[in-house]
């Protein structure tokens, strides 16, 4: 298994000093100093715990029904690159002109705030299962799949009146890279599970647009699609029968 995807293992004589994510994610924040950070210094700051912290705090706003505008597509393009990667065995990295982009101060404390409300949440109930993650490197690479397909999903430009367009994606690659850090297999699968309801929900989605464009009058409210009755369509009013 890969040192750069996986976050360093825990020794389990010594649990009470294990790092969590949230001292991890407030570490960012302190880091950053108050000023904007490039993808690049981002992924130095966190190389000591692996890239799937790196993921984790790039899908962690879109988890949440607010939110931050103008960052699903570039983010998503970011995990699909890394989640490819994975899955061909191949240490993750980014292109340089990726790592040069710069992240604003006030969306990085936005990020860091949503990142801190999940993982103490998570921290409660992750813990090192179903070791499988350990025993088959094969599987790491599943998970690639999985964090690849789901930044794919976070990169489709989708109207913006679509609900949960960005959270069902988001969800599946939190507890995917949330899985690959605490050795958690439970939230491995549920991520897999996540991942493909998104794209069950797309396709119905998918499906009921083109409906409406076939068949626009079997989606129009029975307000706006009433028409008069017959007999005042038909019937002259009185002054019409006066002439």
């Amino acid at each position: 298994m890969s040192p750069e995807v996986l976050a360093p293992p825990s020794d389990h004589h010594s649990a009470p000093s294990v790092r969590r994510l949230s001292d991890d994610f407030r570490e960012v924040l302190r880091s950053a100093a108050g000023r904007d950070v490039t993808f690049g210094e981002l992924e130095l700051k966190l190389q000591g715990r692996g890239f799937a912290l790196f993921i984790l705090l790039l899908s962690v706003p879109f988890c949440f029904p607010i939110a931050i505008p103008g960052l699903s597509i570039g983010f998503g393009i970011v995990i699909m690159l890394l989640g490819i990667r994975i899955a061909l065995g191949r240490k993750p990295q980014l292109p340089d002109f990726i790592l040069r982009k710069e992240i604003k101060h006030k969306t990085l404390e936005r990020i860091v705030g949503f990142g801190l409300k999940l993982c103490q949440r998570m921290e409660k109930v992750a813990r090192p299962r179903m070791h499988f993650l350990r025993e088959h490197p094969g599987a790491v690479k599943l998970i690639g799949i999985g964090l690849a397909s789901g930044g794919v999903q976070l990169l489709l430009p989708l109207p913006p009146l679509i609900p949960l367009s960005n959270t069902i994606p988001a969800v599946s690659v939190v507890l995917l890279t949330v899985g690959l850090i605490e050795r958690d297999g439970v939230f491995v699968l549920c991520g897999y599970f996540v991942n493909l309801c998104a794209w069950a929900y797309f396709a119905l989605m998918f499906a009921f647009a083109g409906k409406r464009r076939i068949n626009p009058i079997f989606f129009t409210s029975h307000k706006s699609a009433s028409v008069p009755p017959l007999e005042s369509a038909c019937v002259p009013s009185a002054e019409m029968a006066t002439l």
